[in-house]
């Protein structure tokens, strides 16, 4: 009997739990309702001059959209283009909110509920970046 020859496997390794978490809310918080609102918002009137605002806005919802799924099946180009438009996100939300702080239209009362929205964006890009660039998560996408 001859022996039997058997050519090595390279199985990809079971998506991590966090892959699971931070692309599902991704796809969802960062990408599927921002591009809702933001149709919806255009479709019914109420942009009320932010119209450039929302179609700017909706590139970054639908790429946040398709990379999340991309990152969720294990494709490591879309765990890069997710942490790009994750961190783009954010960082429009912040800026945003530091806008409407500068503006005055914030009651003194307020300020600091705005200024720890601002700083409170840092902290998902910040957990976005530590997951997806750490090591063991990285093995899921080789």
């Amino acid at each position: 009997m001859e022996p039997e020859i058997t050519s090595p496997s390279f199985a990809r390794p079971n998506r991590p739990t966090g892959v699971w978490i931070l692309s599902l809310y991704a796809l969802i918080f960062v990408g599927l309702l921002p591009a809702l609102l933001g149709i919806y918002v255009l479709v019914s009137g109420q942009a009320a001059g932010n119209e450039l605002d929302l179609l700017l806005a909706l590139p970054i919802s639908l790429g946040a959209l398709i990379s999340a799924y991309g990152a969720w099946k294990g494709d490591n180009r879309a765990r890069k283009s997710l942490l790009f438009f994750v961190n783009l996100h954010y960082a429009f939300i912040a800026l945003n909110n530091f806008l409407v702080i500068q503006s005055g239209q914030v009651p003194d009362d307020q300020l600091t509920t705005y200024w720890g929205r601002v700083l409170r964006v840092f902290v998902y890009p910040v957990l976005y970046i530590w997951y997806f660039t750490n090591p063991t998560t990285k093995e899921f996408y080789e």
